[in-house]
């Protein structure tokens, strides 16, 4: 029988807890750790619909990127906002585990995964921060791979600061909300920054330092590693069904 407790202690393996940053909610959040676990469900963030998914296909257990329980909450109550969403859990026995900035900083966590979709090779940590740069597997030119990044990623588009022109010969990865250390990336040499949210004042920095960045979306940038967390669930727990929340989707709309 394999309990809520062993899936922790799998996933901590692969994303210490010890990894996340200081202001991080991370782990059990909720549920029980003597739970029986049969069955996973592995999404990014915990919404009316992934929750109404989970118990419809009688989930034990969700392992979330982003955490339920992140902000203080004053108040818990049915029907209202995040109360609607956690009581829905309770009354299910659903477990909730949330794997988010130890994710990140993991070698075979979020970052890892999404230089692996776009094809770089050779990594190296990007500063002390969680982001990656390592070299594409192929000679490359800027504008090819911005467009790259477009299919590789399935995005309709993406927003790109700097120049467009050049060969690409080593690529920064920084998946989800870009730290706004460009420091980092102009020291690291790299050719152009693939991130998942950039603030509007870093992006004037960064094309005033003559950086490249594509912003690809913060789903986009993290959606990368779910089928990798579930792969490694199912070869570690064989008896246990393992499956992605395939309707999760970006919140943004473009028209």
């Amino acid at each position: 029988m394999t309990i809520c407790q062993d899936i922790m202690t799998f996933v901590e393996k692969i994303a210490p807890c010890e990894l996340a940053e200081e202001w991080d909610n991370v782990g059990l959040l909720v549920g029980n750790r003597e739970s029986r676990i049969e069955k996973i469900m592995l999404c990014l963030d915990i919404t009316t619909t992934s929750v109404d998914e989970a118990v419809k296909e009688n989930v034990d257990m969700i392992v979330t990127h982003h955490p339920v329980i992140f902000k203080g909450l004053k108040s818990l109550i049915d029907g209202e906002g995040k109360g609607s969403l956690l009581y829905t859990l309770i009354r299910n026995d659903i477990n909730v585990y949330a794997a988010h900035t130890n994710l990140d900083f993991s070698e075979s966590g979020v970052n890892t995964h999404l230089a692996a979709a776009l094809g770089i090779k050779s990594l190296e940590r990007l500063g002390e921060g969680p982001g990656k740069a390592g070299i594409p597997d192929k000679s490359i030119s800027l504008d090819d791979f911005i467009k790259q990044v477009k299919i590789d990623l399935d995005v309709p588009f993406v927003r790109v600061v700097g120049k467009t022109d050049g060969d690409v010969k080593k690529v920064a990865v920084f998946c989800g909300s870009f730290d706004d250390n460009l420091e980092v990336v102009r020291q690291s040499n790299v050719d152009v920054l693939v991130t998942g949210d950039l603030k509007y004042h870093t992006a004037l920095e960064a094309l005033e330092a003559g950086l490249c960045i594509i912003d690809a979306g913060h789903f986009n940038t993290e959606k990368v590693v779910l089928p990798a967390l579930a792969n490694a669930l199912e070869d570690n727990f064989p008896g246990i069904e393992v499956f992605c929340f395939l309707k999760e989707e970006d919140p943004f709309k473009t028209y």
